[in-house]
């Protein structure tokens, strides 16, 4: 499948008050702490073009390809942007698609201004979905990813253990719907709805820490340290 089409089934099927509407939330948040002539960078943004989260009129997004609704095509380990120029930077579902994800991390750094806003979300108990798919993370793993470059981090988890079981039962249940042309899209919202209720009515399922726990994916959101901010 290409990343495009990927893009388009991870939106679909996920529900109003999915993972991903519950991280733009966050991302809105985030955002409306800027002035209006923020520059927001949204790395590897594929056809998908967040204007809706980003209300400003300095939102560019970029990808490694020539796509629609991509403003200008870069590698994200070398941006054709000047140091610490951005305000925010997006990094969503694309470090698992990057050999060397530290990389990128870095050149996100180099763009941010000091106290710059950087926001990355990553699955983590997601099937392969790309011929480029290296990785998966843990809540753990990509907070010590991201500590040694960003600070005030934090990491959501975005869909605990059991609305993660559901979204891996309702791929497949769809991956074998798919060839009879049997709709399911209802069922996976429900099972996605129900995992979520169960994640939200526990201590223990949706933790980032705890052990025999999953999570559909984890999200980062921190700030470009300063020349004073110790490591």
């Amino acid at each position: 499948m290409s990343r495009p089409s990927k893009i388009r089934a991870q939106r679909k099927g996920i529900g109003g008050n999915g993972p991903f509407a519950r991280r733009d939330r966050i991302i809105r948040q985030e955002l409306a702490s800027l002035p209006s002539e923020a520059l927001v960078i949204d790395i590897g943004s594929g056809v998908l073009r967040r204007l809706d989260l980003a209300e400003t009129q300095r939102y560019f997004s970029t990808d490694i390809r020539a796509l629609p609704n991509v403003d200008f095509v870069a590698d994200a380990t070398a941006l054709s942007l000047a140091s610490d120029c951005a305000d925010a930077v997006l990094v969503l579902e694309v470090l698992e698609h990057v050999p060397r994800p530290g990389e990128l991390l870095e050149e996100v750094r180099r763009v941010l201004k000091p106290g710059g806003i950087v926001m990355v979300s990553v699955p983590s108990t997601v099937p392969r979905h790309d011929e480029n798919d290296y990785w998966r993370f843990t809540a753990q793993g990509l907070s010590q990813l991201c500590s040694g470059l960003f600070t005030e981090g934090e990491v959501h988890v975005l869909g605990g253990t059991f609305e993660a079981l559901a979204y891996v039962i309702g791929y497949y249940i769809a991956l074998g719907a798919h060839p009879l042309r049997i709709p399911v899209r209802r069922l996976r919202d429900a099972l996605m709805s129900i995992g979520h209720w169960l994640d939200c009515h526990n201590n223990w399922s949706s933790s980032t820490s705890g052990l025999h726990t999953l999570a559909f994916d984890v999200f980062f959101v921190g700030k470009a340290r300063s020349d004073g901010d110790a490591a």
